[in-house]
């Protein structure tokens, strides 16, 4: 009879035991920030269907009107609500730039008053920390 290759068979069993700590920490910083303008006849351009309020319209909380182009834009994860005399508006009505607010209707009338609400929450901060205490017990059967 010829040699032939003989294998060696080996079961391995392996026991984890333990548990990992995580501890999470999340402080949300929601910058709020809150502009007031009265819509004048000049910005209301029925032709477009638009109207049109420039940045140096608003005022902000302490009644300080703002400089050319500090019209606040929130970042990637903040948003704006716009108030117009005191009511939510849907937010696909209205853009914010730097510059100006555009709602997209002309059926403002002057003097009603607009509210732009900016929410920032670039100084949101989250950390974790995972301590592990593990055992790892292998039997090997051969």
């Amino acid at each position: 009879m010829p040699p032939s290759l003989i294998k060696l068979f080996v079961a391995a069993s392996s026991v984890i035991t333990g548990t990992v700590t995580t501890t999470t920490t999340t402080a949300v910083n929601d910058n709020v920030r809150r502009f007031d303008a009265v819509v004048t006849a000049p910005m209301i351009d029925a032709g477009a269907g638009t109207t049109t309020i420039p940045d140096t319209s608003f005022r902000d909380d302490s009644g300080t009107t703002l400089a050319a182009g500090a019209l606040p834009v929130p970042p990637a994860g903040g948003y704006y609500n716009l108030y117009a005399n005191g009511v939510l508006q849907e937010g696909g009505l209205s853009t914010l730039s730097a510059t100006n607010l555009v709602i997209a209707t002309a059926a403002l009338l002057p003097g009603t008053p607009v509210i732009v609400e900016v929410h920032d929450y670039t100084g949101t901060t989250s950390a974790s920390a995972s301590t592990p205490n593990l055992t790892v017990t292998t039997t090997v059967n051969t």
